[in-house]
């Protein structure tokens, strides 16, 4: 072997053969390049960058982060190569208008069935538990009414009047239960109002029975059970009635108002699907220089043939539900206020005959008493005239006997101020007197509160009709609209599939 044999690329060839180790272990105790000792045109040299050992630590981490990584990055890729395409792009909007279809669809099918269910839970349940409590008020009024009449006269009271009471009371114990079952456990201080009616209901008919009994014997203490039994009913019992009442008539009117107001929300939703249609179809025509696309076109067909619908019936709750309702419901709220004030006027004049006092000290409420029934009349009268509906007969009714009402009211004002305790008995108790001349409080507040409750039987009546008018209008649109936007989400694929097609 020559002397250049050894540095010859055979020799170091054979060398490193020979030795590997030795020739790494001198590599990597070689020191590092300068980078202004590489050739020119290697200027991007920095693409592999020269590190020594201290960087062998982070070099290991970054293959392991971009090992890991390279998986989910290079699919994010590949769909976003994709995405970028013409057929990407199309496939992309397909997803995009079917969700918005399928989401606007939804919304307003849950909205309308969410609508049905508050109607008719407002039909079966919180009017009929509105009702029951005016119902529990009226005839709780009427039992302290009858019983306080039954005092005016001696001995034993008159089986007719007896009927009457035990009915007011009958009634007045199921119409407790009524409300009782109607309200629930959800609503804590209506359950507590009611409550404590039940149990007040029989403390005042024990104080009513004991003193029919010391009135039968002849012991002025009657006088004074009957006083403490009108007192507590008065100022307790019906007290806890009349807010029960006026609870649950604002629920009536509160369901009213959330279940008939128009879905502005889910129908924004469906017109704004219908906007997606118009710019996709708008899109796809500058793509496929074709103007029009059968499947877009069904699809947009059908979503208005949805926002119409759902417009229609929300027109129709709308209509029934507020401006009928209202009409219906004014005469009604009225007509109860001022039937509960004619029962306690007529109270009042009974407790005064009982007690052989005067009573011209609550003529000031009594004419407040009359002019609310006059007010409520008109409103009935009023109510008609604005649904060209003739006034009903029972309006002539109580016209005629308020006014006999108020002119009996003064003269037994007059018995009572001149000490002619037997005319005021017979102008508050006799209710079989007939004609102008003859004419009592007694016929007259029995005449009057007759019609009275006919009125607010139509009244309520006509409000049912309505809230039945306004479910009619909420009737298979929850359906109708879902099916109606799942159909325009298979119009939009079929539409949708030829225009992909011609790209594979």
């Amino acid at each position: 072997m020559t002397g250049d044999e050894g540095h010859s690329p055979k020799g170091n060839l054979r060398q490193r053969l020979r030795h590997p180790w030795e020739h790494t272990r001198a590599r990597r105790k070689a020191p590092l390049l300068n980078a202004s000792e590489l050739p020119h045109d290697t200027e991007d040299h920095w693409l592999d960058r020269v590190e020594d050992e201290e960087s062998t630590p982070r070099s290991s981490l970054k293959t392991l982060w971009v090992t890991a990584s390279s998986g989910p990055l290079y699919r994010v890729r590949v769909i976003w190569r994709f995405i970028s395409t013409t057929p990407g792009k199309m496939v992309t909007l397909t997803i995009i208008l079917a969700t918005a279809l399928f989401a606007a669809g939804y919304s307003m099918s849950d909205s309308s069935a969410a609508r049905q269910r508050s109607l008719t839970e407002m039909l079966d349940t919180t009017e009929p538990t509105s009702y029951a409590a005016h119902n529990l008020y009226t005839s709780l009024s009427l039992a302290d009414t009858m019983a306080t009449t039954g005092m005016v006269q001696s001995g034993v009271v008159p089986e007719e009047s007896l009927s009457v009471y035990y009915q007011a009371l009958d009634r007045a114990s199921h119409s407790a239960s009524e409300v009782a079952a109607g309200i629930g456990d959800a609503d804590s201080a209506a359950s507590e109002l009611i409550a404590r009616v039940q149990r007040q209901l029989p403390v005042y008919a024990g104080l009513v029975e004991t003193s029919r009994a010391n009135n039968r014997q002849g012991n002025p203490v009657s006088v004074s059970y009957m006083a403490a039994a009108s007192s507590l009913m008065r100022n307790e019992i019906l007290e806890d009635a009349s807010a029960l009442f006026d609870h649950t008539s604002h629920s009536v009117s509160a369901q009213q108002y959330q279940a008939m107001r128009p879905q502005w929300v889910p129908l924004s939703g469906l017109l704004a699907a219908v906007i997606f249609l118009l710019i996709a179809q708008w899109w796809l025509w500058r793509i496929t220089r074709r103007r029009l696309n059968k499947g877009f076109l069904a699809a947009t067909g059908m979503m208005l043939v949805a926002i119409l619908w759902v417009s229609g019936s929300n027109f129709a709750t709308w209509q029934a539900g507020n401006r009928s309702f209202e009409r219906a419901a004014l005469p009604w709220d009225s007509l109860t206020t001022s039937r509960i004030l004619a029962q306690q006027a007529r109270t009042t004049e009974t407790l005064a005959l009982v007690r052989r006092q005067s009573i011209e000290a609550t003529n000031s409420s009594f004419e407040e008493t009359t002019r609310a029934l006059s007010s409520a009349l008109d409103d009935v009268e009023r109510a008609h005239s604005e649904g060209k509906a003739p006034a009903p007969e029972a309006l002539g009714k109580a016209r005629a006997a308020l006014r006999q009402w108020e002119e009996a009211h003064e003269d037994l004002v007059a018995a009572l101020r001149s000490g002619e305790f037997s005319t005021a008995m017979h102008l508050t108790t006799d209710v079989s007197a007939q004609g102008p001349q003859d004419r009592t409080t007694a016929e007259a507040f029995a005449s009057l509160d007759g019609a009275l409750s006919d009125l607010i039987s139509q009244s309520r009546s006509t409000m049912r009709s309505f809230i039945r008018d306004g479910l009619g209008a909420t009737a298979l649109v929850s359906l109708a609209v879902l099916l109606l936007a799942l159909s325009s989400v298979v119009a939009v694929v079929l539409g949708i599939r030829p225009r992909l097609q011609e790209y594979l």
